[in-house]
């Protein structure tokens, strides 16, 4: 989004310039709600100006009121049409509402008005992304850069479409940019010691490796410690704690740090752990670690196949929510669906639903129409927030069926079969085709073939899931 910036030189301000600068004033110096007032006393008074409409939408749209944020920038458009910063904040607006197409037609209109404005070149491209047209996204985003070379929120956006593409080598390259964003994604740990950029990585030096960004993202890369540790590295990983106890049965580290014990550790060198597969020179050709590296305790194993085995089986374990905070606005905008949407397999097939989900999501079992399908001891699933224990419950299903969460890159690590459900243009790590992918073996991809279409994607998945029970496979 941007603000228009209001100024008056007139040696006398009417009412109505008076409220305006005044409005600006406070927007300017971050008092939102001073601006708020006045921004709504101006529109009360019946005035008219595209400026004012189109800043407190800016300010309704970082307060979370879409609604409202698009009809002001709407009537800032009615206002001024030829205005292209208008035009580019309904863009912004429409794309957090997951109205892509719309979200095309203005950023479009932005830079027909305006044909070097490099952030609407660069949405452009982020709107094309998650619309699954690589080809229009790499152009939209390198013309981004053509404008300003040094710009590293497109570059992060061109490694997304490099790494989707399979162009590993490029992708990578240009994935170490998110350090650069005006936003950065940064380390869970704040360490002194020097961090490793582009020498190499060596073994008589001390590695303090960082997590980063979400869950799955750590279950994901940290197959590679182990592996670096084999090849003569003396390693201490940092990670979010409640994956402490999966990583320590895991074998991935006996000692896993805290944050506040990474940022004493004094000696060494540390990189982020997304930055591995760069330095490793990972591809689909090259994934070194592919076999299971993840593991739950014999005694929860047990625990779990003794509760377990007093259900009807096949037992499929179920997810359809991912992290909500992550998808606003984010390539990961609709990879998640509502847990009605499994009703096509529960109606289709005799099978026992086990939910995985926990947290936000999880109330839809409430009022879910197919409650009768789940497993008796749901309740006692639903209590048990623990990963390595969940890595037990999920040992011990026929198969799990989820979205693009943590818990596709915990069973997948497993080794267990997995059906992985992608929106039209998922993250990176999944590719942009085929039904197989190179991280995990036992998983199965299944795509939307139309953006926003879950329905299609679960009548093929109840198909075959019929196809597989008919043949005793799970």
């Amino acid at each position: 989004k941007e603000n228009i910036t209001i100024t008056s030189n007139a040696p006398s301000q009417s009412s109505k310039e008076k409220i305006i600068n005044q409005a600006f004033k406070f927007h300017s110096q971050g008092n939102i709600s001073e601006a708020v007032k006045y921004y709504q006393y101006f529109i009360d008074q019946g005035f008219k100006d595209h400026k004012v409409f189109t800043n407190y939408g800016n300010i309704l749209k970082d307060l979370g009121n879409l609604d409202a944020a698009e009809i002001l920038t709407r009537n800032a458009i009615k206002i001024r049409p030829e205005d292209a910063i208008s035009h580019y904040n309904l863009g912004g607006i429409l794309i957090v509402l997951g109205k892509l197409k719309e979200a095309e037609i203005s950023t479009r209109k932005a830079i027909e008005l305006k044909p070097d404005y490099i952030k609407a070149h660069y949405n452009l491209g982020n709107i094309y992304l998650s619309l699954g047209q690589l080809k229009e996204a790499e152009i939209s985003t390198r013309t981004a850069i053509k404008y300003k070379s040094d710009y590293a929120e497109a570059y992060f956006t061109l490694s997304q479409i490099q790494l989707l593409k399979g162009n590993y080598k490029s992708g990578l390259e240009n994935y170490e940019y998110r350090f650069k964003q005006n936003k950065p994604i940064l380390p869970h740990a704040n360490t002194k010691i020097h961090r490793i950029r582009d020498e190499k990585l060596l073994q008589e030096k001390d590695l303090l490796i960082i997590s980063e960004q979400g869950l799955g993202d750590t279950i994901q890369f940290m197959r590679y410690i182990p592996y670096l540790r084999n090849q003569g590295f003396n390693i201490s990983f940092c990670a979010q704690k409640k994956l402490h106890s999966l990583i320590k049965a895991s074998a991935i580290e006996s000692n896993p740090l805290i944050p506040d014990q990474a940022n004493q550790v004094l000696n060494g060198h540390w990189i982020q752990l997304l930055s591995l597969p760069r330095y490793l020179k990972i591809n689909p050709k090259n994934p070194i670690i592919t076999s299971p590296y993840i593991f739950s305790t014999a005694e929860l194993i047990k625990k779990w196949r003794d509760i377990l085995n007093t259900e009807e089986r096949p037992i499929i374990g179920i997810n359809w929510q991912g992290n909500a905070n992550a998808e606003n606005g984010s390539i990961l905008l609709g990879r998640s669906f509502p847990l009605e949407t499994f009703s096509k397999i529960a109606r289709n097939n005799d099978i026992k639903f086990l939910s995985l989900q926990k947290g936000f999501g999880s109330e839809q079992l409430d009022h879910c129409s197919f409650k009768n399908k789940f497993v008796k001891c749901q309740p006692q699933i639903n209590s048990t927030w623990d990963f390595l224990e969940n890595a037990a419950i999920i040992q011990n299903c026929d198969l799990i069926i989820t979205c693009d969460t943590s818990i596709a890159h915990l069973a997948g690590g497993m080794g267990k079969s997995t059906w992985t459900l992608l929106n039209c243009c998922p993250e990176w790590r999944w590719g942009n085709e085929g039904e197989s992918i190179f991280w995990y073996p036992s998983m199965r991809l299944f795509r939307q073939k139309n953006l926003n279409d879950w329905n299609e994607v679960m009548m093929r998945v109840s198909s075959e899931l019929k196809k597989e029970i008919e043949k005793d496979t799970i």
